[in-house]
């Protein structure tokens, strides 16, 4: 159940985009800021491609738009969520790592943390993240919705079913409300197809082993019967 936990997990997950504005950036008239001019439109061009998902032509220009450093942090988050979408995670975690480190009460830094836990495997971090991440903002119903979709990759099932209560309660528009009840009925069908076996059961060792190993001296010897003996006894009965 783990691996169908897991992949509902992956499309549950709702990655968190933060200062990736959609809307270009305006471009300033003045000669005095010509130069900077030129980034803003790298910085534009790199949006662009990425809405074409071309993400590798995307970098390029974040990376030329870089250069002016009014733009170094606004191009530095875009590029960290390019390497999120590409699933190069081993780039984009250290870079939210440093954005942390600069805003350190930012939310929507650590659910992008929390969402790369979770999609290395790091289960366990991704859940103490997302229930900090709860805590910190309870009625935010993703990072609910993502703590529900890591409790059952883990297969803390019961945890989940909590949780799933109170995502029910909160937010009974959610359309993932579906997916985590038939997560939990393959679970509970599943359990109700397994034969519970005794607590003195040893899988290691067979009780008919052990009954091969008994000594003959305690088996029942039954006598031979010649073939005269065997029609005799039939005839009589």
């Amino acid at each position: 159940m783990k691996r169908t936990a897991f992949f509902a997990l992956i499309f549950i997950l709702v990655f968190t985009c933060f200062s990736c504005v959609t809307k270009p950036v305006p471009i300033l008239g003045d000669k005095k800021n010509a130069i900077t001019n030129i980034y803003i439109e790298y910085l534009n061009i790199g949006d662009v491609y990425y809405s074409l998902e071309k993400y590798d032509k995307s970098l390029e220009y974040y990376k030329l738009a870089m250069q002016d450093s009014s733009l170094y942090w606004a191009s530095y988050y875009k590029m960290a969520k390019v390497y999120a979408v590409q699933s190069n995670w081993d780039a984009a975690l250290p870079m939210y790592r440093r954005m942390l480190r600069r805003e350190k009460d930012n939310d929507s830094i650590k659910a992008s943390i929390a969402y790369i836990y979770a999609m290395t495997g790091s289960l366990k971090k991704a859940e103490r993240a997302y229930k900090e991440l709860v805590y910190l903002q309870p009625d935010n119903r993703e990072y609910l919705e993502n703590l529900i979709a890591v409790y059952f990759a883990r297969e803390h099932y019961e945890d989940g079913r909590a949780a799933l209560d109170i995502l029910i309660e909160k937010f009974p528009d959610s359309e993932n409300i579906q997916k985590f009840r038939d997560v939990l009925k393959n679970v509970d069908d599943e359990q109700s197809e397994e034969i519970p076996l005794d607590e003195d059961f040893d899988e290691g060792r067979s009780v008919f082993d052990e009954e091969l190993e008994t000594s003959d001296e305690d088996d029942i010897e039954v006598p031979f019967e010649s073939k005269a003996d065997a029609k005799e006894t039939l005839n009589k009965s």
